[in-house]
């Protein structure tokens, strides 16, 4: 565990966010939003924790997601945003969240600038979930993300010329979009810094 923990810290960014991204200050064109890649312990293995968003939502309803959402002034910080949106939509406090680091921001189709922060959840951890933003929560092996063969790469068309995006299936649960892809990004950074 200790193991892994060191391999998926060295791989994130520890440095200080730009002041106009840790205040909430994006893109003029785009809000401050952030979520937590959450880890956790399983039979020995790492697991990530995913929810499936309540289908009467106004943005991705529906969609497995990250728990996570806009930032709030009083946040202070998006990495604060990550953490109450957590305990807010999963019932998971700061206190069990112990934060490994952060990924590049990402823009989503909604309008936001999106920051990953990744994070290890305590042992013994209680999921309990508000209802009314949140329809499931279920976790992945991350060895399931690992392995290339479970990740397709789909392509389509937009206004702005062509583009690709990735899908999980994993049992009945269909992972894509921008949760899909901070995903891919973090495998690959592993992957990058294991070839070296």
């Amino acid at each position: 565990m200790q193991q892994f923990i060191k391999q998926i810290t060295a791989g994130l960014n520890q440095n200080r966010l730009p002041e106009s991204v840790w205040s909430g200050v994006a893109e003029v064109d785009k809000r401050a939003a952030a979520v937590l890649f959450p880890f956790y312990w399983k039979g020995g293995e790492p697991w990530v924790l995913l929810t499936q968003r309540n289908k009467d939502l106004r943005h991705h309803s529906g969609q497995v997601s990250f728990p996570g959402g806009a930032f709030e002034t009083n946040d202070l910080h998006v990495r604060n945003t990550a953490l109450r949106e957590t305990e807010e939509e999963i019932g998971v406090p700061a206190s069990d969240i112990k934060l490994l680091g952060h990924l590049d921001s990402l823009p989503s189709i909604s309008g936001f600038e999106v920051t990953p922060f990744v994070g290890v959840l305590a042992d013994g951890f209680e999921i309990f979930k508000d209802e009314n933003e949140v329809h499931k929560v279920f976790g992945v092996p991350f060895a399931f993300f690992q392995d290339k063969a479970n990740r397709q790469k789909q392509y389509a068309k937009t206004p702005f010329g062509r583009t690709h995006y990735y899908i999980y299936q994993y049992n009945d649960d269909v992972i894509w979009g921008l949760t899909a892809q901070i995903i891919v990004k973090l495998v690959k950074r592993l992957e990058e810094r294991h070839e070296r």
